[in-house]
């Protein structure tokens, strides 16, 4: 099999969001790692440092405090499930794009399988407590399954297509 070649805008877009996904899928799989080797307080010790200048120009400032606030929930107890999901999520994202960019047929089902499951979960934490970052991350997710369902009925076609073809010359 030969990797993804966008020839239309239609697939330039998707292969883009494929990419962001990807990179977003390694950030994960790094951040996961990072908090694998670093307690939660050096977590908090370095983010307080880092939103200490924003603080001091604006009290109250939402970002930083968001930051904080975050870090300061982490703990030793739920550090693991912070992994555990950060490394589930990119190992998904991952496999997905990687698949897909290799034109390979079964990657299309697992990554409309796995992601609508991720959505299913975003869903649920958005019912649980709504967010701006939450929310525009599960419409681009939304975006991105109906791009892949679009590009897996294309594939789909184009491989019977082939196929008929192939037989017919035998």
């Amino acid at each position: 099999m030969s990797w993804f070649k966008p020839s239309t805008l239609f697939d330039k877009v998707f292969e883009g969001g494929l990419i962001i996904k990807g990179i977003n899928g390694f950030v994960e799989f790094v951040a996961g790692l990072i908090l694998l080797f670093v307690s939660p307080a050096s977590i908090q010790h370095f983010l307080s440092y880092i939103t200490q200048e924003e603080i001091s120009t604006d009290p109250h400032g939402k970002i930083a405090h968001l930051i904080l606030h975050s870090a300061d929930h982490l703990n030793t107890s739920n550090k693991a499930f912070l992994i555990i999901y950060l490394w589930l999520h990119a190992g998904i994202k991952l496999i997905a794009v990687i698949g897909i960019l290799k034109n390979w047929l079964w990657a299309y089902p697992f990554s409309l399988i796995t992601l609508g499951l991720l959505l299913i979960y975003q869903l649920y934490s958005i019912s649980v407590r709504a967010s701006f970052g939450m929310i525009a991350l599960t419409i681009f997710d939304v975006f991105i399954l109906g791009m892949i369902w679009r590009e897996y009925g294309f594939v789909k076609t184009k491989r019977a297509q082939k196929l008929k073809q192939e037989t017919a010359d035998t």
